[in-house]
């Protein structure tokens, strides 16, 4: 799929349920997942797809958990929906933190997490 192509039925089929967007390439060496407005102002003309797949908040939350399971929970702090995080640091140090249940922190963890190499 050319890029052209993506974007015209990402953006008709995105709505406010569907943020996330996996994609993956030709040569399908891996599989990405970005929030769907990231995408499409990051997207190239010359980019080349084999294909897409939109997801909600609750489908990246199992594609999180299965790849991350040991790692991330999600809790209630003070009402509110959270992530418990439990990691290495760069420096080896072994930290939790509790981290907002929204898109852009599903993201980040889950990119840390999988250093950005997910084979599906």
């Amino acid at each position: 799929m050319k890029a052209l192509d993506v974007v015209k039925e990402v953006k008709k089929h995105t709505g406010k349920e569907k943020i996330f967007i996996k994609w993956w390439r030709k040569e399908n060496d891996f599989v990405d997942y970005d929030l769907v407005d990231t995408f499409l102002k990051n997207i190239r003309k010359d980019h080349e797809f084999a294909g897409y797949e939109l997801l909600d908040k609750d489908q990246m939350w199992g594609i999180m958990k299965a790849h991350c399971a040991d790692h991330v929970a999600l809790d209630k702090r003070r009402g509110q929906d959270v992530i418990v995080w439990d990691h290495d640091t760069s420096d080896g140090e072994h930290r939790t933190d509790i981290c907002p249940f929204t898109p852009e922190s599903m993201l980040r963890i889950f990119d840390v997490e999988t250093r950005g190499n997910v084979l599906d």
